[in-house]
Formats: structure tokens, sequence, C-alpha cells
């Protein structure tokens, strides 16, 4: 491994003090040129120059030097690169394939909740190395505001905070309706909502839409049931329908409409151990469109934004050559699949 550049060596060779150059590599702008601070960060990535103790300094300097644009993205709490979720795998598998194409490169920066002062003082640092920041999730609000003073140029996914960056949602508005005309044409008058991420935006933004598109036609929402201690995957959707059919007071919905397609997973396993069948004697769907509609029999019939495109569009905002004056709010319209989890409504809802 090559000696480490030192900053007496780039001031050397850029001609200027040290002390410039070593304000500027640790984060300092006040008082400093913005073309000094541009030049001197350009030239000791291109060197190879990483400070010390930057956990995501690898992957930046070597795309630097490879002459490759880097476009960091967040997770939201607790989400980690392991359990990156269902959904957001597939919202950086569009970005990843957006900036492939564009000659750039992802880095993971960190999870929400993990974040520390120590990280912002590095993200300070780096900033105008990289293109900009993917925010994927709903997190904190003042975080997000302190990541768009930061980076500027900010993208949050399934989330919002109007004049603060761009955001990418998905238009459930017409997801649900989608799913509710599909139902009621099935002949479904009954309806139950299985919830999932309880106080987040987008829990609020389904259920709010779920309960208009059923309004306009009159049709009621005869049960909610959200998880115990949050969440959103199959062990909730599992347990959410567990809950809903202990309810022996009231005849279960004939089509329940799931927060996501793995809620509705865990919802149809529960169901088949009761011995329902599921597309027969309950009807499910989910407001989604990941791989796991189809990932397993029965088929989910779901209905949501495609999240590849998500990322692709967060991928072209962060890398149009000429950044908008005003931020973006895109809402991506919905898609709708028909799978085997739903069928005609039952006269009884009845066991195998």
């Amino acid at each position: 491994m090559g000696k480490r550049l030192s900053q007496k060596k780039i001031a050397e060779d850029l001609g200027v003090s040290q002390t410039l150059v070593s304000m500027v590599l640790n984060g300092r702008t006040e008082g400093i040129a913005k073309s000094s601070y541009e030049k001197i960060w350009e030239y000791a990535l291109s060197q190879g120059y990483s400070p010390r103790g930057m956990k995501m300094e690898v992957d930046i300097s070597s795309q630097m030097q490879m002459g490759l644009p880097t476009v960091g993205y967040i997770l939201r709490a607790p989400l980690r690169l392991a359990n990156k979720s269902n959904f957001y795998s597939h919202v950086h598998q569009g970005l990843h394939d957006y900036l492939t194409e564009s000659g750039a490169k992802t880095v993971f920066l960190g999870s929400e909740d993990l974040l520390t002062d120590e990280d912002f003082a590095q993200f300070k640092k780096i900033r105008l190395s990289m293109r900009g920041l993917v925010i994927m999730g709903e997190i904190n609000t003042e975080l997000v505001r302190r990541l768009s003073d930061i980076f500027g140029h900010v993208v949050y996914i399934a989330a919002r905070l109007p004049g603060v960056c761009h955001s990418i949602t998905s238009n459930d508005v017409d997801a649900t309706r989608k799913l509710v005309e599909h139902l009621s044409d099935l002949g479904h008058r009954s309806f139950a909502w299985i919830g999932g991420s309880p106080g987040t935006m987008r829990h609020k933004s389904r259920l709010e839409s779920l309960e208009a598109a059923l309004a306009q036609r009159n049709l009621p929402l005869l049960a909610k049931q959200l998880p115990a201690i949050g969440g959103a995957d199959w062990k909730e959707g599992y347990e959410c329908a567990e809950q809903l059919l202990a309810n022996k007071k009231n005849k279960p919905a004939t089509a329940w409409v799931c927060f996501n397609g793995l809620m509705a997973r865990g919802t149809i396993a529960y169901l088949h151990k009761q011995g329902y069948e599921v597309g027969r004697d309950i009807s499910v769907c989910a407001v989604d469109c990941t791989r796991v509609r189809d990932s397993e029999w029965p088929t989910l019939t779901a209905s949501g934004a495609i999240p590849e495109e998500m990322g692709r569009l967060a991928g072209e905002l962060i890398m149009a050559e000429k950044q908008p004056s005003f931020f973006q709010d895109i809402v991506v319209p919905a898609s709708f699949f028909d799978g085997q989890s739903t069928g005609p409504a039952p006269v009884n809802t009845r066991k195998r």
C-alpha cells in the first residue's frame, strides 16, 4: 500500500498554504472561495487522499480516481444493508442501474439511527466530491434538513418535506382506487385494512386513499388492524390476520387490503393455516409492486408504483446537468397486477 498523501504535499502541488488545505479538508467553508474549496478537494481525491476515520473513504477515493461521479444514500431506521427491505432493495436496484448507465456509482453513508456528529463532520468534508444524496424512507425531519443543508442535491424517496428537498412518492390514490375497483367488480362489499408502519406518511397516505376510494362507491371499511409494535413485514401481516379473525363478534370482511406485499404474504399464511382458501373464501391484495407479488403461490393481486422506476427517477434528478431552481415533487403512477389471491365475493365466507 502506498504512502498516505499528506496535506503538506497537496499544498505544495497546488501552490497554496498548508493552513488553507487543512481548513478545507477538515470541512471548513466559511471565508473560503468555492473555487478554492473544490480545487483542493478534487485534487486531493484524485491523488488518493482519504481523511482519517472516514468509513466511506475507500469507496469515494477509489471512485474519484477512476473519474466516477458518486451518489450517497441513507436508509431509514431500523434498516441496514443486510436487511434493506423488500421495497428499498428494488429502489436501490433502479438507482444503481441508472447511475451505472450514467457512469456513476452509489456509496452507502449509513442508517438514520446510527449517524453520529462525527459522520456529519465527515459529510461536510466530502460533500463537494459527491453529486448528491438519496434518502430511502421516512426519517426524522430535522435530520432531513441537516442533510439537505450539507449535500444540497437531496432526493427523498417514499416521503416528502416540501421546500427542503426533491421527493419521489407512489400514487397511493391511484393504487387503492384500482384495487377497490377490481374487488368491487368481483362483487365484494365488505373490506378490511391490514396496516403497517403506523405513524408514517406512507401508512397515513395508503389508509386515507383506501377510505376515499371506498367512500366513492359507498362501501364500508369494516375493520382496521395494525401491528402491535409497528413494522410492516411477513410477521406483522401474520399477527394482524390472527388478531382480525380473533374478533368473533363480526363476520370477516370478504376483501382484505394490505399495506404491502410482505404483510399480504403473512396474512395469506395465517388464513391458510386456519383453513380459509384465499381467493375463494377471503380475497387478499396489497399496495405493492415488488417481486413478492409472484414469488410464490398464490400470486398476489397488487397495485403500486414500480420501485425500480422510483430509483431511476432519483438518479435522473441527482445527475441532471442543470439542477432545477425549485424542488420537484414527483408522484409515480400505479401499475395493477391481477393475481390468484383475489376472486369473486363468496356467498358465505367458509373454511375448507
